[in-house]
Protein backbone atom coordinates (compact mmCIF):
# COMPACT_ATOMS: atom_id res chain seq x y z
CA UNK A 1 0.00 0.00 0.00
CA UNK A 2 2.30 2.72 -1.22
CA UNK A 3 -0.60 4.94 -2.24
CA UNK A 4 -0.36 7.18 0.83
CA UNK A 5 3.26 7.25 1.98
CA UNK A 6 2.74 10.49 3.91
CA UNK A 7 0.14 8.82 6.11
CA UNK A 8 2.54 6.06 7.12
CA UNK A 9 4.86 8.62 8.68
CA UNK A 10 2.06 10.18 10.77
CA UNK A 11 0.32 7.14 12.16
CA UNK A 12 0.68 8.23 15.80
CA UNK A 13 -1.69 11.23 15.67
CA UNK A 14 -3.97 9.49 13.19
CA UNK A 15 -4.24 6.43 15.43
CA UNK A 16 -5.11 8.63 18.40
CA UNK A 17 -7.87 10.33 16.43
CA UNK A 18 -9.30 6.98 15.34
CA UNK A 19 -9.23 5.60 18.89
CA UNK A 20 -10.99 8.67 20.31
CA UNK A 21 -13.58 8.55 17.53
CA UNK A 22 -14.28 4.85 18.01
CA UNK A 23 -14.53 5.15 21.79
CA UNK A 24 -17.00 8.02 21.35
CA UNK A 25 -19.19 5.77 19.24
CA UNK A 26 -19.02 2.96 21.77
CA UNK A 27 -20.09 5.24 24.62
CA UNK A 28 -22.78 7.10 22.67
CA UNK A 29 -26.30 6.58 23.94
CA UNK A 30 -28.87 4.99 21.71
CA UNK A 31 -32.24 6.80 21.38
CA UNK A 32 -33.98 4.30 23.66
CA UNK A 33 -31.54 4.80 26.53
CA UNK A 34 -32.15 7.16 29.39
CA UNK A 35 -30.12 10.26 30.11
CA UNK A 36 -29.99 12.90 32.81
CA UNK A 37 -32.60 14.91 30.91
CA UNK A 38 -35.13 12.09 30.51
CA UNK A 39 -36.02 8.99 28.54
CA UNK A 40 -37.55 8.43 25.15
CA UNK A 41 -41.25 7.65 25.34
CA UNK A 42 -41.89 3.94 24.71
CA UNK A 43 -43.49 3.23 21.33
CA UNK A 44 -45.58 0.38 22.72
CA UNK A 45 -47.25 2.71 25.22
CA UNK A 46 -48.59 4.88 22.41
CA UNK A 47 -49.28 2.38 19.58
CA UNK A 48 -52.04 0.60 21.50
CA UNK A 49 -53.68 -1.00 18.46
CA UNK A 50 -50.31 -2.33 17.20
CA UNK A 51 -50.86 -1.09 13.63
CA UNK A 52 -47.37 0.37 13.36
CA UNK A 53 -48.55 3.98 13.69
CA UNK A 54 -49.67 6.30 16.46
CA UNK A 55 -52.92 8.07 15.74
CA UNK A 56 -53.90 11.43 17.20
CA UNK A 57 -56.40 9.61 19.44
CA UNK A 58 -53.76 7.21 20.76
CA UNK A 59 -51.41 10.11 21.46
CA UNK A 60 -54.18 12.07 23.19
CA UNK A 61 -54.96 9.11 25.49
CA UNK A 62 -51.32 9.21 26.64
CA UNK A 63 -51.57 12.96 27.26
CA UNK A 64 -49.34 14.00 24.36
CA UNK A 65 -50.17 17.64 23.65
CA UNK A 66 -51.85 18.15 20.27
CA UNK A 67 -49.20 20.70 19.30
CA UNK A 68 -46.43 18.15 19.92
CA UNK A 69 -48.29 15.56 17.82
CA UNK A 70 -48.70 18.07 14.97
CA UNK A 71 -45.04 19.06 15.09
CA UNK A 72 -43.94 15.40 14.94
CA UNK A 73 -46.32 14.52 12.08
CA UNK A 74 -43.93 15.72 9.39
CA UNK A 75 -45.78 14.16 6.45
CA UNK A 76 -49.13 15.45 7.77
CA UNK A 77 -50.93 12.14 7.36
CA UNK A 78 -52.57 12.34 10.80
CA UNK A 79 -50.44 9.59 12.34
CA UNK A 80 -46.90 9.11 13.52
CA UNK A 81 -44.53 6.55 12.07
CA UNK A 82 -41.70 5.14 14.19
CA UNK A 83 -39.29 7.50 12.48
CA UNK A 84 -41.45 10.55 13.23
CA UNK A 85 -42.05 9.38 16.81
CA UNK A 86 -38.31 8.95 17.38
CA UNK A 87 -38.04 12.75 17.34
CA UNK A 88 -40.44 13.07 20.32
CA UNK A 89 -39.23 15.10 23.29
CA UNK A 90 -37.77 13.15 26.18
CA UNK A 91 -39.95 12.32 29.18
CA UNK A 92 -38.63 13.51 32.52
CA UNK A 93 -37.41 10.59 34.57
CA UNK A 94 -37.98 12.06 38.07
Amino acid sequence: MNHFPALRKKTGPLSAILIVGISSLVHAQTPAESSEKGINPPWELYDTDNDGYISAQEAEKQKMPAQVFKSLDVDRDGRLSKEEFSKAPLIRAD
